[in-house]
């Protein structure tokens, strides 16, 4: 007979948020009467390993007080109350990322017992670049607030904005930071031809930049209208009300891309943008790199389509 089991508590998948720290509760229940004084001594071997994509990759191994934690967790993993409590060996993982997303298995051997447990992981939160339609640059730090809130998200912390970096964002435009994955000319800000989340330092509110957005909860169904002629953008706004719903705004698709929507359709928005979410890229979807993709007028990635152009829409109710 096994001596005991591990059990992870919760509901799957347990969530996390962008930049922030989850906890894993993970528990070792004895089935036979607890281990002697003799046993105890001999501490058991806990293992947290993460899946995602087919590949397995350990996060740390530990026994007693001797810990070993994988280069890429270190400093963002703790085993909080393990080994004063030999029964409690709950993962901590902080600066929570996207690609921090997958499985989850708590292992744990003790003498010639084992057992082990496994739990999906989200980490849900999106940050994302907007600029109006009309020009790149034209927010004042009050302005940019303001046009987060009105698609539906928030301006996004310096702390999201690095946790994002770190899971791979990549955007060469300046919207108080910028994240850059491969340094390039003309997107070197203080960093001088090195990867990183780029600071221009303190400057005045009033000073005209883009704006990093975050969005986290779509709290509704965003779905895709699509009438064979395609609509016009008052048109659009009246096919999502006569449905019971409202046109999406930016956010909200973003929201829900980040939770997996994928449509190769590009829709209306609430601020007269056209934009569609691929979570699986393919040339034929707007290249090579999943996101939300966006139309827009000009090279510079600036101006949105004409009103009266026709689209499909995403609606929210």
């Amino acid at each position: 007979d096994r001596a005991f089991r591990v059990r992870i508590a919760g509901d799957a998948p347990l969530q996390g948020v962008l930049g922030g720290a989850l906890t894993i509760p993970c528990h070792v229940h004895y089935l036979r009467p607890p281990p002697g004084r003799r046993a105890v001594l001999g501490s058991p071997r806990v293992k947290w390993t993460f899946l995602s994509g087919g590949r397995e990759a350990e996060v740390l191994v530990a026994r007693g007080l001797r810990v070993k934690v994988s280069e890429a967790y270190r400093f963002r993993v703790a085993l909080p109350a393990y080994p004063a409590t030999l029964t409690d060996v709950s993962l901590t993982l902080s600066e929570l990322r996207p690609n921090d997303s997958g499985i989850y298995r708590c292992e744990v051997q003790h003498g010639i017992d084992d057992s082990s447990d496994a739990v999906e992981v989200k980490v849900k939160g999106v940050v994302f670049l907007y600029r109006e339609g009309s020009a790149r640059y034209a927010f004042s730090f009050a302005r940019a607030q303001e046009a987060c809130a009105r698609i539906g998200a928030r301006i996004a912390t310096p702390e999201q904005l690095y946790a994002a970096y770190l899971g791979g964002y990549e955007q060469c435009d300046a919207g108080w930071l910028y994240p850059i994955q491969t340094p390039r000319e003309a997107c070197y800000g203080d960093m001088d031809g090195f990867p990183g989340v780029r600071n221009y330092g303190v400057v005045d509110p009033d000073d005209l930049y883009d704006v990093y957005c975050y969005a986290e909860d779509l709290n509704g169904e965003l779905f895709l209208g699509a009438p064979p002629d395609k609509l016009t953008l008052e048109e659009a706004r009246a096919y999502c009300r006569e449905r019971g719903a409202q046109i999406a705004t930016t956010g909200q698709l973003y929201a829900a891309w980040d939770g997996g929507l994928d449509r190769c359709s590009p829709g209306w928005l609430a601020d007269g943008s056209v934009r569609y979410p691929i979570v699986t890229p393919s040339q034929r979807c707007g290249g090579g790199l999943p996101g939300v993709k966006t139309l827009f007028l000009f090279p510079n990635q600036t101006g949105f389509p004409d009103k009266y152009s026709r689209f499909n829409v995403y609606c929210f109710r």
